[in-house]
């Protein structure tokens, strides 16, 4: 081994003529690929995205997130009409998400109903999954009564019953919503109530026990509702 030079002094090294150069192996991870290096938070995600294009749909912007993924205004290029594109987290990519998120899809498209979210397209663009949703100018109650205060009774009763016959109508089509809560139902400017987010909606007829969410002694949807 070298000796380690005194305070002071100066040591002259010979030049290594570069045949003689030693191949240095380095012990540093290699870095992680693009898709591990993804966004995972909505906000993330939104910051990410806007701007951006998958598929047909210019997302312009970022307009909220929630556990499953980010929400963006947007433009279908193809029809010129705005809608709301739901890119999905990948935060995880496990099946068990992309099948609520598939789920969500096929529970919204199997109802037309004026208090439901129509759903219109769903696909999967550079490794995104999204679904695409009429796009609703309006405040969901949660941040209405946070930012006014309690409603008034006849603004609570008007609400309860447009969400009570968009129930009605999904339980007709065999779909029961599974999370109903303040976050999820959508107050437009002229007063009507619009229900979101089927993605942990179940479907009475399933084909195999497999495809529905409920698993025994596992708790679903938001805990305080």
């Amino acid at each position: 081994p070298a000796e380690t030079p005194k305070v002071g002094s100066s040591v002259r090294r010979r030049p290594v003529p570069a045949s003689d150069e030693r191949t240095v192996i380095s012990k540093r991870k290699p870095l992680p690929s693009p898709e591990l290096m993804r966004p995972v938070k909505p906000n993330e995600i939104g910051a990410s995205l806007a701007g951006e294009q998958l598929g047909h749909f210019q997302l312009e912007e970022y307009v909220g997130g929630g556990g499953m993924g980010a929400v963006f205004r947007a433009v279908d290029k193809t029809l010129g009409r705005t809608v709301a594109v739901k890119v999905v987290s990948n935060e995880s990519t496990d099946d068990e998400t992309l099948r609520r998120f598939r789920n969500e899809a096929q529970s919204a498209a199997r109802l037309d109903h004026p208090n439901i979210a129509r759903v219109y397209y769903v696909g999967e663009d550079q490794g995104w999954n999204y679904i695409v949703f009429e796009y609703i100018e309006g405040v969901n109650i949660r941040d209405l009564v946070e930012h006014k205060g309690p409603l008034q009774l006849e603004e609570a009763i008007s609400y309860l019953l447009q969400v009570a016959e968009a129930l009605d109508q999904a339980a007709e089509r065999n779909v029961v919503h599974r999370d109903i809560k303040p976050s999820n139902v959508l107050v437009m400017p002229d007063g009507r109530a619009k229900l979101v987010d089927m993605g942990l909606a179940r479907q009475h007829h399933v084909d195999s026990p497999a495809e529905d969410l409920t698993a025994t002694g596992v708790t679903l949807g938001t805990f305080d509702y």
